[in-house]
């Protein structure tokens, strides 16, 4: 498997969206439940999945997974027990898989429905991920009070990956469509 220069730019760009998601009121949306806020931080890495490829929207989630670690590493540790394989589990895989389920989401339907459907699979890849790994392996203090708090949160995140994902992949489209009509 080669890695191409399309993919590291891609991978590059949607990565330093989520780093400066990170640390914007953009990243972390008010929304009317009890955490008060759902991320948006995982949209860049679908958006990378789709547009070039599984390999790049993996590195696009490295490096969210890096910023999570980096800012809430102390939280994934609390709510593993202590244990740090657990809490690096939880903080990594997840996100690594948000591009790549996008892009073969993607992949598989096409179109403004294929754009929905990877929203709504690469969001459900890190909710699931994240919170399947911590049910098993973290502590009885997350599995009651965290889990309905970040469920509140998951159709926020899946909307709002899909608004951005539709417009986003069909203004691509119709760029490639062009730009295939001109050669």
């Amino acid at each position: 498997m080669r890695i191409t220069t399309l993919q590291i730019a891609v991978a590059a760009v949607c990565g330093g969206l989520s780093i400066a998601l990170s640390y914007t009121p953009i990243g972390f949306i008010s929304v009317p439940n009890i955490s008060g806020a759902a991320t948006t931080l995982h949209i860049p890495a679908i958006v990378a999945g789709v547009v070039a490829g599984p390999v790049a929207g993996g590195l696009a989630g490295l490096v969210l997974a890096i910023m999570s670690w980096v800012r809430f590493g102390g939280i994934f540790m609390q709510f593993a027990g202590g244990k740090l394989l657990v809490a690096l589990a939880a903080a990594f895989l997840p996100r690594i898989l948000i591009g790549v389920v996008a892009y073969y989401a993607y992949r598989a339907l096409r179109g403004n429905a294929a754009a929905i459907v990877a929203a709504l699979l690469g969001t459900s890849a890190n909710t699931a991920g994240v919170l399947g790994i911590l049910l098993l392996f973290g502590t009885s203090d997350f599995r009651t009070g965290v889990v309905p708090i970040i469920l509140l949160n998951y159709p926020f995140e899946v909307l709002f990956a899909a608004v951005v994902a539709v417009p986003v992949f069909a203004a691509l489209a119709r760029t490639r469509r062009l730009a295939a009509a001109r050669s």
